[in-house]
């Protein structure tokens, strides 16, 4: 699946945004439809809910790890995953990515350099957010990754724009003797990316 946007290159985003106001979600909201794509997310391998009209949890599965190492395959050392999400909620109201959280595992060796991130933008829409997390070898345990999102990327007004996430987990270098994995599994052997909306009206 490909998609018209640079990868999970706006802005390193450092300053924490204010809790969304609640108050301000419409009245009704769902996701209609999700579709993935990815060496990370074959079709079919997530799955995605929402606990109320500000959390969107993500999961998914076993193969978002990526490897390095001399047996490695050299296509293995990135992973990613395009999501392409429609939300359907009441007419009047627009949304926007506010902060989002990441965990998984990492055993890296030393001299292994791993990244995590992530892209967000709306269908049509050039402006775009990203976030990088750099884990350095030698690492051996499971990584927190949360974004707060200093710039809001909304989505339009007057229309239920899909929402695009890029996410990414990657090692390098390839093709020594050094090894390493970055696994986007939590104990629960799925990764969780949950992603946090605020809402206000047009």
């Amino acid at each position: 699946m490909k998609y018209t946007f640079a990868s999970l290159a706006l802005a390193a985003f450092s300053l924490a945004s204010p809790v969304p106001d609640t108050a301000l979600a419409p009245p009704s909201f769902k996701i209609a439809n999700v579709v993935s794509g990815g060496s990370g997310c074959p079709q079919g391998s997530i799955d995605v809910s929402y606990t109320d009209s500000t959390i969107l949890p993500i999961y998914f599965g076993k193969d978002f790890t990526a490897t390095v190492g001399p047996k490695a395959d050299p296509a293995d050392s990135r992973k990613n995953c395009q999501l392409n999400i429609k939300l359907n909620y009441s007419p009047g109201y627009q949304y926007a990515v506010y902060s989002a959280d990441y965990s998984g595992w990492g055993q890296l060796d030393s001299g292994v350099k791993g990244s995590v991130k992530a892209n967000y933008y709306f269908s049509g829409d050039q402006d775009q957010a990203s976030t990088n997390l750099g884990i350095n070898g030698p690492f051996s345990g499971r990584y927190e990754k949360h974004d707060n999102v200093a710039v809001s990327i909304w989505s339009p007004c007057g229309s239920e724009a899909m929402l695009n996430v890029n996410a990414e987990v990657a090692l390098t270098p390839m093709g020594s003797s050094a090894t390493g994995s970055l696994v986007a599994v939590k104990e629960s052997a799925r990764f969780t990316h949950a992603l946090y909306l605020k809402w206000r009206q047009c």
